[in-house]
């Protein structure tokens, strides 16, 4: 049994990692830490001294020792599959016992096809049942065949292992990989009364991860090599400064809009650089809903 007060979430982001622990006794999440990563390019070299500085605060906040974790990351190298599983049915009524069964044939085919991914989410999107769609598993219906929509989110063993040995080194083990912009998604979700479809657009520091939903249930996931380090980028080299100076022009951009100093050509230019870039984020965010569906009606959401 689990002594242990606290659950622990390290959030393992490109540029910089958040840890949060969910206190059991009081139900309240506690002793948040964000440790920005500097230079990227150098970061392989000192996780390990990021990690061990973590582990060695988290432990004393929580006055505790640090076991286990849950880890939250969006590697670019997730990589989303979509699978249908149908079969016919000599029995009239669709049992639960089925569909675990279903989930661990899906997830056999899947490790023998993919044997360098692990499962990060197994996700049931929907049901067919007799053509009707379903998106919650319906009882005492009649049927004669039916039909699930899965989405399964994989991520490289490489990119698992390679963190399980960083933890490792402090005692520490990864019970789950979890996807941070599916979870987040998920939170939001719940926080929207809505009863539009809608697409959540997390914008990271070297990717966007975009998530589609439909009637409360997930359609589609997508990673983008794209991210708000892209836009600093662009600032820096239209406007010949150093990177530093674009990020503070990028975060601070209402305020670069009222600044006196600045003339109009620069904001205007400004302007245009930033909006060229979140234009390529809609275009592409939106590249996988059906172009027979109104946009109209799918809400954006935007964070990050």
């Amino acid at each position: 049994m689990d002594k242990n007060n606290f659950i622990t979430f390290v959030d393992y982001g490109s540029n910089a990692i958040r840890i949060g622990s969910y206190n059991k006794i009081s139900k309240n999440f506690e002793n948040h830490q964000e440790i920005i990563i500097q230079n990227l390019d150098s970061a392989i070299s000192n996780q390990e001294k990021i990690i061990e500085k973590i582990v060695i605060e988290t432990e004393k906040k929580n006055n505790e020792y640090l076991n286990e974790i849950f880890l939250m990351i969006d590697d670019l190298n997730i990589l989303p599959i979509h699978i249908v599983n149908s079969k016919k049915l000599d029995e009239s009524y669709l049992k639960k016992e089925w569909i675990e069964k279903i989930i661990e044939e899906i997830k056999y085919e899947i490790y023998k096809n993919y044997p360098d991914y692990e499962i990060m989410h197994t996700i049931i999107k929907n049901y067919v049942i007799d053509e009707k769609k379903f998106y919650e598993l319906p009882e005492n219906l009649n049927l004669k065949k039916f039909s699930i929509n899965f989405l399964l989110l994989l991520l490289p063993k490489k990119v698992i292992n390679n963190i399980k040995k960083i933890f490792a080194l402090h005692n520490v083990s990864i019970k789950k990989f979890i996807s941070t912009s599916y979870s987040k998604s998920l939170f939001y979700l719940e926080e929207i009364d809505s009863k539009n479809d809608i697409i959540f657009v997390d914008i990271g520091y070297r990717r966007t991860c975009t998530t589609y939903f439909e009637n409360g249930r997930i359609e589609e996931f997508k990673i983008l090599p794209i991210g708000g380090d892209h836009i600093t980028k662009d600032i820096s080299k239209v406007l010949k400064i150093d990177n530093l100076n674009a990020e503070e022009i990028k975060l601070n951009f209402d305020r670069v809009i009222l600044d006196q100093k600045k003339n109009n050509t620069d904001i205007e230019l400004i302007q245009k650089i930033i909006f060229s870039r979140i234009e390529e984020l809609l275009e592409i965010s939106t590249i996988f809903k059906d172009k027979k569906i109104n946009l109209k009606n799918t809400k954006l959401i935007f964070f990050g």
